[in-house]
């Protein structure tokens, strides 16, 4: 009997990923605690993909479903030196969009799975955007567009959708930058027999 595959999420771009991709797997919200898990981790000094690689981890083992295979994703966006969580108003992501205008950040994607109630495997990819100049009239058109949905991204875009108009150059896994490094996934989940091609 093939092992089932849990997604420890509530992210509906990381459910489309996976089923898309034809993965059979259900998804349950892990309990995690995600802004002590980043207070810690800042005192302790750990860098940015170690954070969000710590935060996969933390929701990979968060969800208690014996036999199961239990995939946890994170991703934080780094742009001179600081890490961005997701914005939590309209004009929040419209400040981050003006700063990001014509600069390039990276949007750091960890990918943690857990088996048997310990970490079987890890993934991390760091892909690179380049947004392109643009006036305050065009972010406030995009925005005006593209509604409360780019709330979800942490670069308050979502490159499968209107997003896709704000860059000038994405260099890295499209996979990772939508918030789910599905190559690797796949190869694991094959591995485990929970795949057949």
């Amino acid at each position: 009997m093939k092992p089932r595959l849990i997604l420890a999420s509530t992210s509906a771009i990381r459910a489309r990923i996976l089923k898309a991709a034809g993965v059979p797997f259900e998804a349950i919200k892990p309990d995690v605690d995600e802004s002590a898990i980043k207070a810690i981790a800042a005192r302790e000094g750990l860098a940015l993909p170690d954070i969000a690689q710590r935060l996969a981890d933390a929701k990979a083992l968060a969800v208690e479903a014996p036999g199961a295979i239990i995939l946890g994703s994170d991703q934080m966006m780094a742009f001179e030196g600081r890490g961005f969580d997701k914005p939590q108003t309209m004009g929040e992501a419209r400040r981050r969009l003006i700063e990001l205008q014509g600069r390039t950040h990276t949007l750091i994607n960890a990918v943690s799975i857990a088996k048997e109630g310990r970490i079987a495997f890890r993934h991390l990819d760091e892909p690179k955007l380049r947004m392109r100049a643009m006036s305050a009239e065009e972010i406030d058109a995009y925005l005006d567009q593209a509604g409360e949905e780019i709330l979800a991204s942490v670069g308050a875009y979502q490159v499968e959708a209107l997003g896709s108009r704000l860059f000038d150059q994405i260099d890295g896994d499209y996979f990772a930058v939508l918030g789910l490094s599905l190559t690797p996934v796949l190869g694991f989940l094959r591995r485990e027999g929970l795949l057949t091609f």
